[in-house]
């Protein structure tokens, strides 16, 4: 009677532990790249928020162009987009604001990024006095919110910019 663990099991089951390992390994790599390249984006968001805050403008739209960039795909790389937008309309660049706002969403963005660039781009529409638009903008952004208090709050710009509209 010959043995169980013969030489060729012996190999055949080292080179099957040694397949597990290595997807093991990729599979842990590529969940912890994912996690770091979010850490990196999240400070990165919080520099280009400091130099927006110090109304260093230029600065702040360059570094959330770049973390944009850099870092698409990302939760960090949205909010970076929006700050943008934000730059623009505190600086007075409402064009601007609504060309790269309007960009934006043409991609497709996820609810959570797409409601608040729907409302940036309404307060950009009313800032040129385009309010049809405005209240479109603010109905997607309403549509597309998933906190009651958003909804609410985006339908009242609505109801604001639907009265300019009329005047």
């Amino acid at each position: 009677e010959q043995p169980y663990l013969t030489p060729q099991r012996i190999r055949i089951l080292g080179i099957g532990g040694a397949v597990v390992l290595v997807i093991a390994l990729a599979i842990w790599f590529t969940i912890t790249a994912g996690q770091r390249k979010q850490a990196y984006a999240a400070t990165a968001l919080e520099q280009c928020r400091d130099a927006a805050a110090q109304a260093n403008f230029g600065v702040a739209v360059q570094c959330y162009t770049q973390l944009a960039r850099n870092f698409s795909g990302t939760p960090s790389a949205y909010e970076a987009t929006l700050g943008v937008a934000q730059t623009h309309l505190v600086a007075g660049q409402n064009e601007l604001a609504i060309t790269g706002l309007v960009e934006f969403l043409r991609s497709n963005p996820p609810p959570e990024a797409a409601s608040p660039a729907n409302s940036l781009l309404g307060t950009a529409y009313e800032n040129v006095g385009k309010f049809a638009e405005a209240e479109g903008a603010y109905r997607k952004a309403s549509d597309l919110a998933t906190v009651e208090y958003l909804k609410a709050s985006d339908l009242l710009d609505a109801g604001r910019a639907a009265h300019g509209a009329k005047k």
